[in-house]
């Protein structure tokens, strides 16, 4: 692999985890390459993985675990063009591991979010644990509380409202793996997490 193809990844990368304006940044990076550009790659991935933490401990970005770059060929991909998926994901414990499968969010700018144990705060302002660009999202706009077992959406007086499965949330509801919360003109589709 050339240099100018592993700087354009790393540069690729740092704007991975600029997108959304979140106080936390992703952490797992997944780079999809042509499947004849992988084995040159493979030796790069750790060095990808330090240069991306420098670069968010410098901007002072916080992430939940190590930061981690896999690779994975893609048939689509034409030689010398690469894809980044990223998402903010914590090592799982032996204990969760046991618990079987976790709940994450897909938002749709592509984006994962794993739940983790506890109330996660959805908005566009700075207090948000999870943070989304769109102007008809409010700063403090809904909580999801994730207890390891079942996931409840509560709206937090928000301006515009909070949907679920196109239906207007007005008190804590629980949310299943299928189901798709709309914020403004966000949605975040909730799926199972392993």
């Amino acid at each position: 692999m050339s240099l100018p193809q592993r700087t354009a990844i790393l540069e690729a990368m740092h704007r991975e985890a600029e997108v959304g304006e979140q106080t936390l940044a992703p952490n797992n990076y997944l780079v999809l390459v042509a499947p004849g550009d992988l084995d040159g790659l493979v030796p790069f991935a750790g060095p990808l993985a330090r240069a991306q933490a420098e670069f968010l401990a410098e901007q002072r970005w916080g992430v939940v675990d190590e930061v981690v770059v896999n690779l994975q060929p893609d048939d689509t991909l034409p030689p010398g063009q690469f894809r980044i998926l990223a998402d903010v994901r914590k090592a799982r414990t032996r204990r969760e591991d046991e618990a079987g499968v976790g709940v994450g969010l897909l938002i749709d700018d592509g984006r994962r979010y794993t739940m983790q144990s506890g109330e996660t705060i959805i908005g566009r302002g700075r207090q948000a644990d999870l943070r989304v660009r769109d102007e008809g999202v409010s700063r403090r706009h809904a909580s999801l509380r994730y207890d390891g077992r079942n996931l409840a959406l509560m709206d937090l007086g928000s301006t515009n409202g909070t949907l679920l499965n196109d239906r207007p949330v007005t008190e804590p509801t629980i949310v299943r793996p299928g189901d798709v919360i709309t914020l403004g003109g966000v949605t975040l589709t909730v799926e199972a997490a392993r």
